[in-house]
């Protein structure tokens, strides 16, 4: 399978994009994010997947959302001898469109276009390998799964040698006995191993014909049930007929009973109200005797009492006489220990600004000389930047004069290893003309030169010859001028004659650099954190603090006062001041509790005075009443009435006591039990007569009903039914155990012939993985084709435990692999998108060397927001995509 063009209209975002792929080889797919790369991979699977009117979520997704029209993508793609173009619009005004190129012409629309392309990719794409060559965002390092792709698999039994590059018809009759064993086995089991189809169906109608037979026994054992119960809610109803007579006599006796009682509980009622009035009299006349008596000796009590009362007065009233002598004498003393506490104050603030001042002015004198030593130093500082301004020579331009007087000595030396030398010794006394110089020779003078340039000796009237030197001599001397110029060049920057003079010059400059630093570090030492400015501020505010006669000196002798002898006057001034704030409170501590023990003794005696005036009002009313009550009437008179009402009381209890008897003989406990028991067993066997009753109507008319339902006749087709279902049942569970069986021992036997295709599998695997990993790369592979472990170097590592970015290649490379080993008519694309987030530089590039390794007839196809990480790809074919 082959994606020729894939076209999108209106789909999410994109209004139009119309890509043309290369038939193989590596493409790069570039773009921003949200460009819409990923939904290219997403349309081409639901233009082939979905119909143009499905309303699945995934479909609905894809609407766009700028305008009210469907969402469109077309595709062209070569599929085995097929070659087609394929459009699909969705949503509004669905339609299908179908084109076959190749291998003859069609042309269809609707669900038939549909079907026909499901069924051309069904018969040439293997449709798990395409899903499995595919490298998503969200499952970039998840292990390729390739273990249904039929075609790698029919490619390693050709690499392995098991059948030849054209199938066999034993090839091909093995490949279709294992399809008739899969679909035996799919008419019994689910891929899971579950039971269905014929399987579940016979087990199900046994399941259900065991259901009815139960439901139908159950029905007839009710019937029979039915019968049972009647007859015996027949014989229970006789039963409680008997019964409820006998209960009906004996709540006539105990009704009798009952009444009896009830007469003679009445008279004693009333006997009882009798002997309540009279005994309430009694207690009436009693309580008042009693009452009579009491008010007597209360009033004595209360007499002894306010004696009392009066006596513990006198004596309070000393006592509060005596309190407030001592409280007005604690509050003079307390007074006078403030007047001493405010004196001691005084002097200790006298004292204490005295020492301030003498602080004062001691950081007055202070920062006088630090700013008198600062400003010196600020002046030197000055004084050397000044200097160092005037100096044009700096660290760069003396490395260029250095340099540049090395350069004049290495080009000299040149010049005099290359130039001529002419020696010239005079025999007797001769002038010669030396270019445009005139030298003279005395008589067994020499002269001697080297020559680096053209030049003419002439000896008038007697010689002229003309030295020209060679070429490297001409070249040198051309580098000598080169260089003496820069030099030149250099000291006139530095404003300097000479070397000599540059070398002198940066010495003293460095000499200023070094005292400026120095200088420097003493103004820092003496600024600190604060600047001279801020000293001048300090110094100004301390000075302000200080006036023109500061106190501190002594008017006898004119001298300035001790500060020893001032901070030696502040300490004994706090230790006075201490000594008297603590005397003061004392002395208040000493007044206050004067204050609270006149206080207390002047409520003790309010309360007692009050006391005493209360027990004197008391006696005022105990006593008038007391006198009320006699002339009410008088105490003989009370005693006597008392006495009547007692006998009285004792007569109508004797009453009471004796009807009481009666009563008790009649024994109205048990008489009230009986009744109600009676009662209550009437009830009780009429509710039991009434549910019998009732129980054999509801049980007559079930068996009325059950007589016209045929109960019996159920029961004997359901039992003949599941005869029927138990049989099929077995016939195809022997069926399907056999189909199980068999897939079993095919599947054991085909896991073991992939055992020796997984070799070649695994070869390409670790070819293109040492590309990435080193030679010592080697992985382990497990019959359904997935990488179990990964060494390197010796070291094994579980897949699992990978890093993300090592999980990434190793899925990559395996697709690759895979895609290397397909046949070429059963390849699909490797869809790649957007992965190697994970992964370095260096792997990139080896990465890079893999996609070149097997760029061949297959089309890889990379979805990338960072086309940067295949730019080592050499073999690549790049197309960028813009918004829109």
């Amino acid at each position: 399978m082959k994606l020729h063009r894939l076209v999108l209209t209106n789909y999410r975002g994109i209004t139009h994009r119309d890509i043309e792929f290369p038939d193989r080889g590596v493409v790069v797919v570039s773009g921003a994010n949200e460009v819409g790369k990923s939904s290219m991979l997403e349309a081409l699977d639901l233009l082939l997947e979905s119909k143009d009117r499905s309303s699945k979520k995934e479909v609905k997704q894809v609407k766009p959302t700028h305008a009210d029209v469907g969402a469109e993508v077309t595709a062209e793609i070569s599929a085995g001898p097929y070659r087609f173009v394929y459009r699909k619009r969705f949503h509004k005004k669905p339609e299908t469109e179908l084109t076959v190129v190749t291998p003859k012409r069609e042309q269809l629309t609707g669900d038939e276009a549909h079907e026909r392309v499901r069924a051309m990719l069904a018969e040439t794409v293997d449709l798990d390998l395409w899903q499995a060559q595919r490298v998503l965002q969200s499952s970039a390092t998840t292990a390729a799964d390739l273990s249904s792709c039929d075609a790698l698999s029919r490619a390693l039994d050709v690499v392995a040698g098991e059948v030849d590059d054209d199938p066999t018809p034993g090839g091909a009759a093995d490949s279709l006995l294992v399809d008739r064993i899969e679909a035996e086995f799919r008419r019994y089991f689910t891929s899971t191993g579950r039971p269905t189809g014929e399987w579940a169906a016979a087990t199900t109608r046994l399941q259900n014909a065991d259901q009815d037979v139960a439901r139908c026994a159950a029905a007839v054992a009710e019937v029979e049930d039915a019968a049972r119960r009647h007859a015996t809610l027949t014989a229970d109803l006789a039963v409680v007929s008997d019964e409820s007579a006998a209960a009906a006599e004996r709540l006539a006796t105990a009704t009798n009973a009952a009444q009896e009682v009830a007469g003679l509980q009445g008279e004693l009622d009333r006997a009882t109200a009798r002997a309540e009035a009279a005994a309430s009299t009694h207690l009436a006349s009693q309580t008042a005797l009693t009452e009579r008596r009491r008010t007597r000796a209360d009033i004595d009590e209360r007499t002894a009492v306010i004696e009392r009362l009066k006596a513990e007065c006198d004596i309070a009233t000393d006592d509060l006489d005596t309190a407030r002598e001592m409280k007005v004498a604690a509050d003079e003393t307390a007074e006078h220990a403030k007047t001493v506490v405010a004196a001691s104050q005084e002097r200790v603030d006298a004292a204490r600004s005295a020492v301030q001042r003498l602080a004062d002015r001691e950081e007055v004198d202070r920062l006088t000389g630090r700013l008198a030593t600062l400003e010196r130093h600020q002046r030197e500082f000055a004084a050397v930047q000044r200097e160092l301004a005037s100096i044009a020579l700096t660290d760069t331009l003396m490395a260029t004069v250095e340099e540049a007087a090395a350069a004049v000595d290495r080009a000299a030396a040149a010049v005099e290893q290359t130039s001529a030398h002419i020696e010239l010794a005079a025999a007797a006394e001769v002038e010669i003309r030396i270019g445009d110089d005139v030298v003279t020779l005395s008589a067994g003078d020499t002269w001697s030169a080297g020559i680096s340039s053209e030049t003419g000796f002439d000896v008038p009237g007697a010689l002229s010859m003309r030295v020209v030197p060679g070429a490297s001599a001409t070249a040198t001397k051309a580098k000598l001028d080169t260089a003496t110029a820069a030099l030149a060049d250099a000291l006139q920057q530095a404003g300097v004659a000479d070397l000599a003079a540059a070398r002198a010059l940066d010495l003293r400059r460095q000499e200023l650099q070094a005292a400026r630093r120095q200088v420097r570090a003493v103004l820092e030492a003496l600024t600190g954190d604060d600047s001279a400015d801020e000293l001048r501020e300090r110094l100004a505010a301390v000075s302000a603090r200080l006036p023109a006669d500061d106190g501190l000196f002594d008017p006898a002798t004119g001298q300035s006062t001790d500060p020893g002898a001032q901070r030696l006057e502040l300490i004994e001034a706090i230790a006075a001041n201490q000594e008297a704030v603590r005397d003061c409170e004392t002395h208040a501590k000493v007044a206050d509790q004067a204050g609270k023990l006149l206080a207390k003794r002047e409520l003790h005696g309010a309360r007692l005075m009050e006391k005493l005036q209360s027990a004197q009002a008391e006696l005022t009313a105990v006593s008038r009443r007391l006198a009320e009550q006699r002339e009410a009437i008088g105490d003989d008179e009370l005693a006597v009435k008392t006495e009547a009402d007692a006998e009285s009381a004792g007569s109508a209890a004797a009453l009471v006591a004796q009807l009481g008897e009666d009563l008790a003989r009649h024994h109205p406990a048990e008489v009230a039990a009986a009744l109600a028991d009676a009662e209550r067993s009437a009830r009780v066997v009429t509710v039991r007569r009434e549910a019998v009753t009732e129980a054999l109507r509801e049980v007559a008319a079930q068996l009325k009903v059950f007589g016209t339902e045929g109960r019996k006749g159920s029961l004997d087709a359901a039992e003949t039914e599941r005869e029927r279902a138990e049989a099929e049942f077995i016939r195809v569970q022997r069926r399907a155990r056999a189909a199980q069986l068999l897939r079993s021992v095919m599947g054991r036997h085909r896991d073991a012939m992939r055992q020796r295709y997984v070799d070649p599998y695994r070869g390409e695997v670790e070819r293109l993985g040492r590309i990435v990993f080193g030679e010592t790369f080697e992985v382990d592979v497990d019959s359904a084709l997935c990488i179990g472990h990964r060494t390197l170097s010796g070291r094994t590592v579980p897949y699992e435990s990978l890093s993300g970015g090592a999980k990434e290649q190793l899925g990559i490379v395996a697709r690759l692999a895979s895609a290397a080993l397909v046949a070429k008519e059963d390849s699909v694309p490797v869809v790649i998108d957007d992965a190697l987030g994970f992964t370095d530089a260096d792997r990139l590039t080896k990465m890079a060397e893999v996609f070149d390794a097997v760029s061949g007839d297959g089309q890889v196809i990379i979805l990338t927001c960072s086309p940067q990480r295949y730019a080592d790809v050499r073999t690549a074919r790049h197309i960028e995509l813009v918004a829109g």
